[in-house]
């Protein structure tokens, strides 16, 4: 039978969702030998439909075939689920929507696309305006009532991804569970499934974006679907098999610090025909005039870059003009010069149109990573770099919609800015009348934040200026913009280099507090795509609450620790709650502390935040370093008792793959601790002591050097080589060496 158990439910009711739920409709119909009907489309068969996304032209205008494709992926996967489910190998064949038998049914797409479903509307008590402003991801599930004749359970979307989530949640309601990639963290309950709960559900995402933000080819098939089953919806262009992606619902985001690099670089070679350069004469003929500043081949290699041909595009610092710019730092362009803006904008343009963005449906129009910004006079004038930002970004998505009415450009596209390092602040003054709200929106980065507190807690410093931002830009009633609002959270910022760390009651009270704020989309950077151990939760989590911000966090926990790990659920409950206290302080542990330890600092505790002990009349209002130590200690004991359980296999891997992570949290947390102690023993004139620290620091090192597993799997700013590299801490045994008097021969120092 039916339990409220299984039939999951951490959404709550409320402006995203409208359910009623009857655990038990004894007329409704059973089960057992129910069709699920979709449309074909052109294909023979639905497999043959699910497989075609190659064959799909995802672009073009006609979407039958892209709806087709999906629709029927969602019937496949909505089958293979039922069949191991109920060990019904034959049961729930998959029949065209326009052929389907008179019987029980699954109707997965509405009425537009399914004629199977168009004709049960009535009975199913459905109207059509129902379903007509649902939206692309929006979705109903509804089973008909008591006194039907046959049972049919709808499954439609506001389009066809949205008939994806559906079949999704269906199944999610069922029981069935994705925790992680891959086929050991798929959780399908067996279940004797002789009759449909009576649903009649309506779910919207409280977040239009919801994923995690990237810039390289680095999601297998097996983390893409992942993303897809728990409705997620946001990766990067710079993927591979594109068709996939589009298959599964995934937005493609392209664009990042390197658009000054790509398309105003000045050292670059000069596009066009310069009237006072001989050798670029096969060039376009130069549409801009000679400047004053021209410099010829200044440099003389031959050849003539933008810089040499056009000084004057570049900043202004120290009263002359720089190239100004390494890689994805530096200077900014002088914007307020109407012919390097001219010029970028074009490039920008092109790469959108057909070259390395021509597949992405959201651009993120970045600057350069915390760059500064040109001093002329005439930039000056165009106010704070927030202002000038802004002025680029209108400037910008006026060049998008003039590519678009053109023909250029035949895909809609929103324009991602920064709230962020040198344009964290908000603006000082109005913005353009015509600035594009309904494609253009901030996203705010609150980078190197703290964890230990919540990021609306007054008081904490760090976040407290964060939240201050933060309102500038979303709730000050005085505030200049009024458009739309994203996160861009750091649950695996670069330095923290793939640490294991838990997020659990961070999200249950951040996610509600953006979304309150304003926020309508989110992410993440630096996932890792595959071996997450407990990170699962994390993303897991974070795909729940975006969904529907105010999800029940407990019950979802209760649930997650239940059906992943069974037996041991409570004693993984506890694992989980001690390592989030064991790392919650990871931001000033790894931006702070490492940093510290490795160049050899006196003082390496000097911020209230990171103590190594509590002290009394010492302010301290982080977990110590002593308290991270013992967290780990008590991480490791409760983990080895859930090891020792003998647990089903499929449970039993699932702990081992948390503990490989693990062991790599607490190895740096003892390393630091081993290092910090050898550190005061040698500066308070105890040499033997410190040197069993060091030697305890040195075998430590050596695992985390042996390590080179736990680091992978992120982008290429959060992976590392090794553990000890990832530690950035490994000039600390070098510099305790040099604090203590060498041990006499064959000696031992005393």
């Amino acid at each position: 039978m039916f339990s409220t158990a299984l039939l999951g439910g951490d959404t709550v009711s409320g402006c995203f969702a409208r359910i009623a739920i009857a655990l038990w409709l004894p007329a409704a119909g059973a089960a057992a030998g129910t069709t699920i009907a979709v449309n074909f489309g052109p294909h023979p068969s639905a497999e043959a439909a699910a497989r075609s996304e190659a064959d799909v032209n995802w672009l073009d205008a006609d979407t039958t075939d892209d709806t087709a494709c999906t629709q029927c992926f969602a019937a496949v996967e909505l089958q293979r689920c039922l069949r191991k489910m109920t060990g019904r190998g034959d049961d729930f064949p998959i029949i065209a929507a326009d052929k389907a038998p008179d019987g029980d049914l699954i109707l997965v797409g509405g009425p537009a696309t399914n004629a199977a479903a168009k004709a049960r509307l009535a009975e199913l008590e459905v109207k059509p305006e129902n379903l007509k402003d649902l939206g692309p991801e929006a979705y109903i599930i509804k089973s008909t009532g008591v006194n039907a004749k046959r049972s049919s359970v709808l499954l439609a979307g506001g389009g066809r991804v949205g008939t994806l989530y559906a079949v999704y949640d269906l199944l999610y309601r069922l029981g069935c569970r994705w925790f992680a990639p891959g086929e050991l963290h798929e959780e399908i309950p067996k279940l004797d499934l002789d009759r449909w709960p009576g649903l009649d559900v309506t779910e919207r995402p409280a977040f239009l974006t919801r994923g995690f933000h990237a810039w390289e080819d680095r999601g297998d098939p097996d983390f893409l679907l992942w993303m897809a089953r728990n409705r997620l919806n946001y990766w990067c262009v710079e993927q591979s098999n594109h068709p996939l992606l589009h298959k599964l619902g995934i937005g493609m985001a392209g664009g990042s610090h390197d658009a000054q690099a790509l398309f105003l670089n000045p050292a670059s070679p000069y596009p066009y025909d310069h009237p006072r350069f001989d050798g670029d004469e096969a060039k376009p003929k130069d549409p801009y005039a000679v400047g004053e500043l021209f410099q010829g081949d200044a440099d003389k290699d031959g050849r003539l870059s933008c810089f040499e041909a056009h000084p004057e595009w570049f900043a202004l610092a120290g009263g002359k003009r720089i190239p100004g710019i390494r890689g994805e730092f530096g200077a900014n362009f002088c914007s307020s010069n109407l012919h390097a803006t001219g010029e970028f904008m074009k490039n920008y343009i092109q790469a959108l149109a057909d070259g390395r963005y021509r597949d992405a449906g959201l651009v993120r129009f970045w600057t350069l990573d915390g760059g500064t910004w040109c001093q002329c006079d005439a930039c000056k004038a165009l106010g704070t770099p927030t202002d000038r930002n802004l002025l680029l970004v209108h400037r910008l998505d006026q060049e998008v919609k003039k590519a678009r009415a053109a023909g250029r450009i035949n895909r809609p596209l929103a324009v991602e800015f920064l709230a962020y390092a040198d344009v964290l602040q908000p603006p000082t003054r109005p913005l353009p009348a015509d600035f594009g709200y309904d494609t253009c929106y901030a996203t705010f980065y609150p980078i190197v934040r703290c964890y230990v507190h919540n990021i609306d807690d007054p008081n904490c410093t760090a976040n407290a200026r964060y939240s201050k931002q933060l309102s500038g830009w979303a709730t000050d009633p005085t505030r200049h913009y009024r458009g739309p609002l994203c996160i861009g959270e750091y649950y695996n910022v670069s330095g923290y280099k793939c640490l294991p760390i838990c997020f659990m009651h961070t999200m249950a009270n951040d996610i509600p507090y953006y979304y309150k704020a304003g926020a309508r989309r989110f992410h993440y950077m630096h996932v890792t795509t595959a071996h997450w151990g407990n990170k699962a939760l994390t993303n897991y989590q974070m795909a729940r609450q975006l969904w529907e911000p105010q999800t029940d966090c407990e019950k979802l926990w209760d649930d997650y620790f239940a059906r992943r790990y069974g037996p041991s659920s409570a004693t993984l409950r506890r694992f989980y709650e001690s390592l989030e206290k064991m790392l919650c302080n990871a931001s000033e542990l790894k931006y702070g502390l490492a940093q510290r330890l490795n160049s050899g600092a006196k003082d390496l505790f000097p911020t209230p935040h990171l103590r190594y002990r509590r002290e009394e009349g010492v302010a301290c209002d982080g977990p110590t370093l002593a308290e991270m130590a013992a967290h780990a200690k008590e991480c490791r004991k409760l983990i080895a008792e859930a090891l020792a359980a003998g647990l089903p296999e499929q449970i039993q891997a699932r702990i081992a793959e948390d503990e490989r992570l693990f062991a790599y949290g607490e190895r740096t947390v003892l390393y630091y601790d081993a290092c910090a102690q050898a550190f005061a023993l040698a500066r308070t004139g105890r040499p033997d002591d410190a040197r069993r620290q060091l030697e305890e620091a040195k075998r430590l090192a050596g695992l985390l050097r042996q390590d080179t597993t736990s680091t992978k799997m992120s982008s290429s700013h959060a992976s590392d080589a090794n553990a000890l590299s990832a530690s950035r801490a490994a000039g600390a045994l070098d510099h305790i060496a040099k604090l203590l008097p060498s041990a006499p021969a064959g000696g031992t120092g005393k």
